[in-house]
Order: C-alpha cells, then sequence, then structure tokens
C-alpha cells in the first residue's frame, strides 16, 4: 500500500489529459499488508471516532486504560496524552509496520510498581500533521482542541486526576513541538511533556525564541528532552542544544525539572522511540530519575 511523507495513504487524484503526456509518480514509502506483524494492543483501549473541534480536522481519539483501572473503581489516575496516536500502540495502524509499544511498555512498568498506574490517551493526526504539530493557526486550534474539549471530555468520562501537575503530552519530531508549546503556552491544564528528537529547528526556531523572550510560565513545569545521534536526528541537534541553553537560563534544572538524553546510536522513527519510551515515562510519572545526558 502506497504512502506519503507523512506515512499517510494519500487520496485518490485526477488528471485531465489533452495531449502526448507522461506522468511520473515518486512513493515515498510502502506498508506491506502482507508482513505487517499484528501483535494487537496489550491491555483495554476505548476508541472515540471523528472528534473535532473548530480549525481542525476530526480524527481517532484512543484511550489506554491500565491494568486494574475497572476493579479499582475509587482510584484516579494520572493522564499522558500522545500525539500521532495511529503510532502508539498498534503495529497495524504504525507507519511501516512498527509501533511505541506504549502499551507493553506502560502495562510493564505498571505491574512491575516503578511507575504508577495512568491512562494514555492517543490523538491521531490527519493529513494537516504538518500544520497542527506547529506554532501556526491549525496548530493553535489543535492546542485549544486539547485544552478546551478533549481533555474535559476525557476528565468527565473517566477517572483522572484532572490537575496540571497529574497531566502529560508527548510526542516525536513535529510531535515532540507540539508537546512543548502545550506545556508553554498551557502550563494550567499541561504541567508535564516529553519531547522525543524534537524539531526546534528552522521555521520552528520560534520555540526557542519563545524560552529566550518569555518568562518561564510556572513553577511547576516538568520537561524531558531527547533525540538520536544519526540521520534526521543529528541535524536537529543544533536546535535541541539551542533549546536547552534557552531553557536552563530560566530556571530549568537537570535532573530536577529538566531531563535531556541523547542516544548516538539512534535514528529518526519509531523503532527508536519505542527502545527508549521508558524513559520519558519514568520522568514524568514515575518516582525514580533516570540518568540523564550523554557524556561527549
Amino acid at each position: 500500500e502506497a504512502l506519503d511523507a507523512r506515512g499517510l495513504v494519500p487520496g485518490n487524484s485526477t488528471l485531465l489529459v489533452q495531449g502526448d503526456t507522461t506522468i511520473s509518480v515518486r512513493i515515498p514509502a510502502w506498508r506491506d499488508l502482507d508482513s505487517t506483524l499484528h501483535r494487537g494492543i496489550t491491555g483495554t483501549v476505548e476508541v472515540y471516532e471523528n472528534m473535532s473541534a473548530p480549525g481542525i480536522l476530526p480524527r481517532t481519539v484512543l484511550v489506554w486504560l491500565p491494568p486494574g483501572y475497572a476493579e479499582d473503581t475509587g482510584r484516579r489516575y494520572p493522564v499522558l496524552y500522545m500525539h500521532d496516536g495511529q503510532n502508539v500502540f498498534d503495529p497495524s495502524t504504525s507507519f511501516l509496520g512498527v509501533d511505541w509499544q506504549v502499551d507493553e511498555v506502560a502495562d510493564s512498568l505498571i505491574r512491575d510498581d516503578v511507575m504508577p498506574a495512568i491512562l494514555i490517551v492517543a490523538i491521531y493526526n490527519t493529513v494537516d500533521r504538518g500544520r497542527d504539530y506547529s506554532n501556526s493557526r491549525e496548530g493553535r486550534a489543535y492546542m485549544r482542541f486539547l485544552a478546551d474539549s478533549l481533555k474535559p471530555f476525557i476528565d468527565r468520562t473517566y477517572r483522572t486526576q484532572p490537575e496540571a501537575e497529574a497531566t502529560a503530552t508527548m510526542g516525536s519530531s513535529l510531535g515532540g513541538l507540539i508537546s512543548f508549546l502545550l506545556l508553554w503556552n498551557y502550563p494550567e491544564v499541561f504541567g508535564k511533556a516529553a519531547c522525543l528528537s524534537p524539531a526546534f529547528i528552522g521555521k520552528h526556531r520560534s520555540a526557542v525564541r519563545m524560552v529566550q523572550e518569555q518568562p518561564a510560565p510556572v513553577e511547576h513545569l516538568r520537561l524531558y528532552i531527547d533525540n538520536g545521534g544519526r540521520g534526521l536526528d543529528q541535524r536537529l541537534q543544533t536546535g535541541v542544544d539551542a533549546m536547552l541553553a534557552a531553557l536552563r537560563t530560566k530556571g530549568f534544572a537537570d535532573g530536577e525539572n529538566l531531563m535531556w538524553y541523547r542516544d548516538s546510536t539512534a535514528d529518526h522513527n519509531e523503532a527508536a522511540w519505542a527502545r527508549r519510551v521508558w524513559r520519558p515515562l519514568l520522568f514524568l510519572f514515575g518516582e525514580r530519575v533516570q540518568e540523564g545526558a550523554e557524556k561527549r
């Protein structure tokens, strides 16, 4: 199955030909439907289709319930909101058939009693991913959707801890950028964020300038940033370095409310993020702070 550069199945195209014409079609990626590993999802996931808000396209939202949720009816849970939701739990819906395995990792951490039980809300992307996950009109509409519509819905529907200190957001690449923007612009809603391989360069460097020019919103914020050392992640390094420097001047302290981790062997893909997703989970919700930046 053909995929576009965003990992989505492209729509149908039409072309009116009025003479001799040569058409070249470049397929950025393919999904092999026959060889995709269908492991299924660990745990219980509830699905909400066509969730929408002004300024953004409708999208699917998944809610992963931790072990014990149905039995312990008096307990309330922290919540993690993740972007690129089709890549979070299920290889059959993920880019190139590789998912983050967040369901398996979270389930293991919870059962091993190194992380408290949490709810995970995975929000699908759309063909507008690039605009939704940036400091644009669509990006601001997407952030309003999460803060003003989706989170209140989740808090009404599930037994959550609604406070900002118990609410986190996580994503990779542009998903890492929008996770940071949510933390910085909505600190009363999202008190924690994890930005894996974030895009803080080029036109998205405005996020760094935002930190340089504005005071930190509140003191309770908690932020995890990481990146690899190969491919696109290597090119993103300058943006990560600039963001870390800006954050440290605003009072963010390594090992306290800031963690940066670098895996020099990792590339910019779902498999790499799956291998290290336990780190942000434990930093955001666990009781132990994991070792930080790679020595360079």
